[in-house]
């Protein structure tokens, strides 16, 4: 079939307008398509760096979370460090992104201002020392014969160069049980207690958590063995929390008393901290500094007071603990609350038994009487001198008869009635007063059938030794077979001067005597009598001539016996004497200033009282005394909040930086993040 020309010239028209239409597609593609088709491809690319990126800066931040997580261990583990020499903590991984986390140390604030810097180490009884290891600024009266000299340097508030006598803190008057409570199934195995007044005895030998508040204790709070102890809520974890004990201990007390962060203890009574360790185990107590808010009126005189006596005269009312004898004391009685304060008696407290004022003496015990005729010779057991040394004994018999003593516990009672039957009580003295008398001996019977009483036997032969113008005698006891000896006299010839010795005392004394005045150049010699309820014994040999001579040297003089200061039970007592691992931290003040601080640490063990120590007498041993200031126990001011910085970097150039502040106790805040 042959076309015809118009059909020829249709194709041709058609075949032209493809051709077009494919050139147009071609621009449009090479224009549009191909550069939108590399454009995405770019995006592509740069999604896929900037989501490597994003990756490590969320790494970078995951870091810094970490380190945040535990505050409490970022501030003892980046105390290490400074602020150029960084601590490195653990590293971490987070989608695959290895990151390196950092600190430093920049700055640190302290519990104190410049203007609370109180005393750190302060003894309130005269003669009482401090020992030159502890830590911190003490005061020196400055008269050191002065019982209350101290008193015009104290203060209510802890203030700079004075000495921080705090008021008591309202307690609760709710009776505790000395077992505590015990935390349920599901949680750590934890004994807890809450504020409160015990009056029995507490032991603690195992996990232990008192909740934050006011304690009040009127007997031994001990603290042994395996303990591990902590004390209100803080910088350092206990096995329960102030929220755990309340909510889910078994039968918990409806009123629990918890307040502010931290404990304090108090001691009345016959209430004292007690730590001791085995060869095995040792304990561990931490008392965590005591916080309170302002609107915390009824306990706001806790703050930073860890552990405190009641103070003032035992059961009496309202009356200062004054002593002006030997280790002279002046003591003000405990005050409670800081606005309108009043006496802590009157606010249920009693003031401490444990206290370095000297007492009466026990009452004497074991009397045991022997008859003879028409007397009878009284033995009996020396008791508790009360603090002061005995000076004197009087016994006296049923039908009135009586002997004394100046400490000896023995002497004969002469002119009782033969074939009555008597019984005989001892009363013992000393400056501070006397005591009760002594339980009534069995009933003897002196009788003319009895044995007389005897004089003791001639003492042995004496010594002299010559000086200028004197002579020293001296001699060995006589034998006596009934009546104790109570004293001796010497005799010298020629002249007939004489010199006596009462040895009715207890203990007995060296057995010599100086005879004063003697002739230079004249030979002399000594005689010995000595004496009993029976009479005089036969008179000694003579001694050995002996002449004083102006050249001779003058008799030495015999100083007096200072006694040491009594010591009581203490109130806080530290006694570490096996070496097993132990630790106790107490960060607040330890006000018990009429009591005894004891710590024993023989090993040099983890012993810590950093916020002073007010006290009658510091009895410290301790292993770590290698010089000046050397055991942390008195005023070490406390850092309680530290400035880091902490970095984290990725294996690329992203990096977190923070500066935080960590307090102590576990609280944090962020003044700056930088992520890049």
């Amino acid at each position: 079939m042959v076309s015809s020309p118009r059909r020829r010239k249709r194709l041709n028209e058609d075949e032209g307008s493809v051709l077009l239409l494919v050139m147009i597609f071609t621009i449009v593609v090479s224009l549009v398509i191909i550069p939108l088709l590399s454009y995405q491809q770019t995006v592509l690319r740069s999604n896929s760096v900037l989501s490597a990126k994003t990756a490590r800066l969320e790494a970078v931040k995951a870091g810094t979370r970490i380190a945040l997580a535990d505050p409490a261990a970022l501030y003892r583990t980046c105390g290490n460090a400074g602020p150029t020499v960084a601590v490195t903590l653990a590293g971490t991984t987070t989608s695959g992104k290895s990151v390196t986390t950092r600190c430093y140390f920049l700055d640190y604030q302290t519990a104190q201002d410049s203007n609370e810097l109180r005393y750190g180490l302060v003894a309130t009884q005269v003669g009482s020392s401090i020992p030159s290891a502890l830590t911190g600024a003490r005061y020196s009266p400055a008269n050191p014969e002065s019982a209350s000299e101290w008193r015009s340097a104290t203060t209510q508030f802890s203030e700079t160069n004075r000495i921080w006598l705090p008021n008591l803190p309202i307690h609760s008057l709710d009776r505790r049980s000395p077992g505590g409570f015990q935390m349920p199934a599901g949680f750590t195995t934890c004994t807890v207690y809450f504020p409160g007044t015990y009056t029995d005895a507490v032991t603690l030998t195992g996990p232990t958590y008192f909740a934050s508040g006011i304690y009040y204790f009127e007997n031994t709070l001990t603290v042994q063995n395996g303990a591990s102890v902590v004390v209100g809520l803080g910088a350092t974890d206990g096995c329960s929390t102030d929220q755990d004990a309340a909510f889910y201990a078994v039968d918990a007390p409806v009123t629990h008393n918890i307040s502010g962060l931290g404990g304090t203890l108090i001691f009345g009574k016959n209430g004292r901290l007690l730590v001791t360790n085995t060869a095995s185990l040792g304990p561990s107590l931490v008392l965590n500094s005591r916080y309170v808010s302002a609107a915390e009126a009824d306990t706001d005189t806790s703050a930073g007071l860890s552990i405190a006596s009641v103070n003032g005269t035992p059961s009496q009312s309202a009356q200062d603990l004054t002593w002006s004898g030997s280790g002279a004391l002046s003591i003000p009685y405990s005050l409670v609350g800081n606005v309108d304060p009043v006496s802590a008696t009157s606010a249920d407290y009693t003031p401490s038994n444990f206290h370095a004022k000297p007492s009466v003496p026990s009452k004497p015990t074991g009397v045991v009487a022997t008859a003879y005729n028409g007397a009878a010779v009284v033995s009996w057991s020396a008791p508790s001198s009360g603090g002061s040394s005995i000076t004197g004994y009087r016994v006296t018999s049923s039908s009135g008869a009586t002997c004394t003593t100046s400490g000896s516990t023995a002497c004969a009672v002469t002119g009782l009635a033969n074939g009555s039957a008597v019984t005989f009580s001892v009363v013992a003295s000393n400056v501070v007063g006397d005591s009760s008398a002594s339980s009534a001996s069995s009933a003897i019977t002196p009788a003319v059938s009895s044995t007389a009483l005897a004089v003791p036997t001639a003492p042995a032969t004496p010594t002299a030794v010559a000086y200028a113008g004197a002579a020293r005698v001296s001699w060995t006891a006589a034998a006596t077979t009934t009546a104790p000896v109570t004293s001796y006299r010497v005799t010298s010839s020629p002249g007939g001067l004489a010199c006596s010795l009462s040895v009715a005392t207890s203990p007995p004394p060296t057995l010599r005597c100086d005879l004063l005045g003697l002739t230079n150049g004249t030979a002399y010699t000594f005689t010995v009598v000595a004496t009993n309820a029976a009479g005089d014994s036969v008179a000694s040999a003579a001694s050995t001539a002996v002449t004083p001579t102006a050249g001779a040297s003058t008799i030495p003089s015999t100083p007096p016996v200072v006694g040491a200061l009594y010591q009581p039970t203490a109130v806080v007592e530290i006694d570490l004497a096996n070496s097993s691992s132990s630790s106790i931290l107490i960060p607040g003040y330890v006000s018990i200033p009429q009591g005894r601080l004891r710590v024993n640490n023989p090993s040099g063990l983890d012993v810590r009282m950093t916020g002073g120590v007010l006290a009658a007498q510091f009895d410290v041993t301790d292993a770590r005394a290698t010089g000046l200031q050397t055991v942390p126990i008195g005023f070490v001011e406390a850092v309680v909040q530290r400035v880091f910085r902490i970095e984290s970097r990725s294996s690329g150039r992203e990096s977190s930086i923070a500066i935080v502040q960590v307090n102590q106790n576990g609280a944090y805040a962020v003044n700056t993040w930088e992520v890049q």
